[in-house]
């Protein structure tokens, strides 16, 4: 398992998002994907990359195999969903990663180093520490439907609707609006709207494998985007 510095994870973030700008969906994806999970897997997130690997890749064959033997409606609205969930994938994906290895102190500590203004620290870090919080809650209010004999599931919502609504998103909504207020009380706690430089015990460096990985990245986009424009 290897560490990247935050500020090249958001380097790999700047470079994704050039990447599904400026390179045709196709086997360049494919291979930016694959570039994702080798980065996933080093960094020591293995089980939930491979699996949203999986996924993409199910999706991906889909697109290929039966969607061409769909036909009308059907076929134009399955086409336009998964040209924006090919296009969003790998941003998400890699976004998963960033936020599943970084914790919140070596992010602050970057982003203090970067002087970067605080009114993009705050946004950033609290959307750090917000998504793990509702994934918890996410899994409680799951485990108390499978109590009461609920689904989850879109084939569980299409069989009784209002029950799902109650059971789940009226939760959800509650468990959001309070992790948000939790979270903000906990920063204001801990000083964040402090105005003098931040101290940081945390120590960043811009090592030999930050630099291979952004080189990686970055040689790759230039070929993706001379192949696809070619």
């Amino acid at each position: 398992m290897i560490r990247l510095d935050p500020r090249t994870k958001l380097i790999l973030m700047i470079l994704t998002l050039v990447f599904i700008t400026f390179v045709s969906s196709g086997w360049y994806e494919v291979v930016w994907i694959g570039l994702i999970l080798f980065t996933g897997i080093l960094l020591g997130r293995v089980w939930k990359t491979i699996r949203s690997s999986i996924i993409f890749s199910a999706l991906w064959l889909f697109a290929i195999f039966i969607l061409p033997m769909l036909k009308g409606t059907l076929h134009t609205s399955l086409l336009v969903w998964l040209a924006l969930i090919f296009k969003c994938y790998p941003c998400f994906m890699l976004g998963a990663v960033v936020i599943g290895t970084t914790h919140i102190s070596e992010f602050m500590a970057a982003m203090s180093r970067m002087k970067i203004p605080k009114a993009v620290i705050l946004p950033m870090a609290i959307m750090f520490r917000y998504f793990p919080v509702i994934g918890e809650d996410w899994r409680y209010i799951k485990d108390a439907m499978h109590l009461r004999g609920i689904s989850p599931t879109p084939v569980g919502f299409a069989r009784n609707p209002s029950m799902v609504i109650d059971a789940l998103y009226v939760p959800m909504l509650m468990a959001s609006s309070k992790a948000a207020d939790e979270l903000s009380v906990a920063a204001i706690t801990r000083g964040i709207e402090n105005p003098k430089q931040r101290t940081s015990r945390i120590s960043l460096k811009i090592g030999a494998m930050d630099i291979i990985f952004t080189a990686l990245y970055i040689a790759v986009l230039v070929v993706g985007i001379y192949l696809s424009r070619g």
